[in-house]
């Protein structure tokens, strides 16, 4: 596996992935916050980085098959093909860019917030 960071955003990729994994600047930032949050003011480093783990492995499987995960019911962000899949107490957002061959991750949010309004608050990329 590869990792590069141009233009702003991080990008995973392998030989075999079918498709590029592109981690938008917003949900870099959404991550690096949880995790800070998880580390520092609730004191638990080590389950912080579990939780990092586990949002990379995730995030990587979306590289097979992305397809796989159905788009959110609401509106607007079902026209625009955004698809959400759960990881502990989070969701990551993202859609398929079939044209760039590409998943971006738009968001990652805590499941107790307000999706409609925290979806809304952000710039969400369309497919």
């Amino acid at each position: 596996m590869s990792f590069s960071h141009h233009s702003g955003r991080m990008s995973f990729s392998s030989m075999s992935d079918q498709y590029k994994l592109i981690i938008l600047p917003e949900a870099q930032k959404d991550i690096r916050e949880i995790i800070f949050y998880i580390a520092r003011e609730l004191a638990a480093p080590q389950a912080a980085l579990r939780l990092q783990d586990e949002f990379q492995k995730e995030i990587n499987s979306l590289a097979r098959m992305p397809e796989r995960i159905k788009k959110v019911d609401e509106q607007p962000w079902k026209n625009m093909g955004i698809r959400k899949v759960r990881v502990k107490n989070y969701y990551i957002y993202f859609l398929v860019d079939d044209e760039e061959i590409a998943v971006k991750v738009n968001a990652v949010i805590y499941v107790g917030r307000d999706q409609s309004k925290q979806m809304t608050d952000r710039k969400m990329e369309e497919s």
